[in-house]
């Protein structure tokens, strides 16, 4: 919807937007505008990679989601032959679904279970938890399946959100997107009565024995004691998260948000806050979308970065770095892609700013020493570098 004067008198005038500001890069480190982001490729022929993560527990494994329904291992420089988890038998992967990404237990050496996150084969978004008979396993047994959560998610097989990990509270963290379709056209994203268009937050570690069920509300989500908001909610007003990540060094969540037909956004929340509303579809990045969706005395948190189909046209969401082998020259920089125009994008005082690319980019991943390493759609997995041109 193009955003006439109407539009803009509805965002100042009724709409009160929080606009957090943009991360800057501590002193001394590298200028942005003499960065460079390069990839080596590290391996090739997987299916329709769409997750790369790491336990970072001594094996030196890397693991990778494959939409489809399996997850590989890539180690000692090659692909190992065996999935460590195949459930495709389990997995509807038209469209937009699929299995969507993994998480590991906080306390992995100890307790080796995996929660994924996958559209099943009834439509909905599913998390489930699986069991390795130890750490260093090289597979998983299906048969350890037991289910934690699903997201109901009818007619549209698109924006499934899909993220899962955990956050330094020790608590899963849930992106689901609103539902599908064009424009919301359910007002998902901004009902607190619907799971879809959020991020989740629930205690699965220990919930056994609290509430005696596979996952229990924690006591200082925003809406915990509401009788009208699904208490698992911990933000709202979100179109398609998906990919979120954490920041290292301070907690901070960071949301990619893909839009719809104008902006691309980049979202943060600081540790322990709950409750923002991020305007969808009121609001799309920092225009206005729906203003018939706006609501007067509701606050919007704005993005802390916003872009153009000048740019882009599917945001990726990325990582703050915090490894030790570029950090004077990224340190601290807010590090995303986008995957419609294959764009690698760095955060400045100005923005995000386009340094690299990396055609058919779909999800970044924190491996080691907190490096990071990238999958493409075409089957490609990837270890960055950074450099000074």
């Amino acid at each position: 919807m193009p955003t006439g004067l109407l539009s803009r008198l509805v965002r100042a005038c009724i709409v009160l937007v929080l606009l957090p500001p943009a991360v800057i890069a501590p002193a001394g480190s590298a200028s942005a505008a003499t960065i460079s982001i390069g990839w080596t490729r590290r391996a090739s022929g997987l299916d329709q990679p769409v997750h790369v993560t790491a336990p970072r527990d001594g094996t030196g494994r890397i693991f990778v989601v494959e939409k489809p329904g399996r997850v590989r291992i890539f180690v000692g420089g090659k692909l190992l032959a065996t999935p460590y988890l195949d459930i495709r038998s389990l997995v509807n992967d038209a469209g937009e679904g699929g299995l969507l990404s993994i998480a590991f237990h906080p306390d992995w050496k100890s307790v080796p279970r995996i929660w994924a996150a996958y559209v099943n084969n009834v439509g909905n978004l599913r998390v489930a938890r699986f069991t390795a008979s130890r750490y260093t396993a090289n597979s998983i047994n299906p048969s350890t399946y037991s289910k934690t959560l699903d997201v109901p998610h009818p007619d549209h097989d698109n924006h499934y959100g899909g993220q899962v990990a955990f956050g330094p509270d020790r608590y899963l963290y849930v992106s689901t997107g609103d539902g599908g379709g064009g424009g919301d056209p359910l007002n998902n994203a901004q009902s607190k009565q619907t799971l879809l268009g959020k991020i989740l937050r629930i205690q699965v570690v220990g919930a056994m024995a609290r509430c005696g069920r596979p996952f229990c509300i924690p006591p200082t989500n925003p809406f915990v004691t509401s009788t009208t908001a699904k208490h698992s909610i911990w933000a709202l007003g979100l179109r398609n998260p998906w990919r979120f990540t954490f920041d290292a060094a301070n907690g901070n969540l960071w949301i990619g948000d893909v839009g719809q037909s104008a902006q691309e956004e980049v979202d943060r929340i600081g540790p322990g806050v709950g409750g923002r509303n991020f305007g969808w579809s009121c609001r799309e990045g920092r225009l206005a979308y729906d203003t018939s969706r706006c609501r007067s005395g509701t606050t919007y948190t704005g993005p802390v970065y916003a872009y153009g189909r000048g740019t882009g046209s599917s945001v990726v969401g990325g990582f703050v770095y915090r490894g030790t082998a570029y950090k004077s020259i990224i340190g601290g920089r807010y590090i995303t892609g986008d995957f419609g125009s294959g764009r690698i994008l760095v955060s400045t005082a100005d923005g995000l700013r386009t340094r690299g690319s990396l055609s058919g980019i779909t999800s970044f991943g924190q491996v080691g020493g907190r490096e990071l390493w990238a999958v493409t759609i075409s089957g490609g997995l990837y270890r960055m570098s950074a450099s000074l041109r």
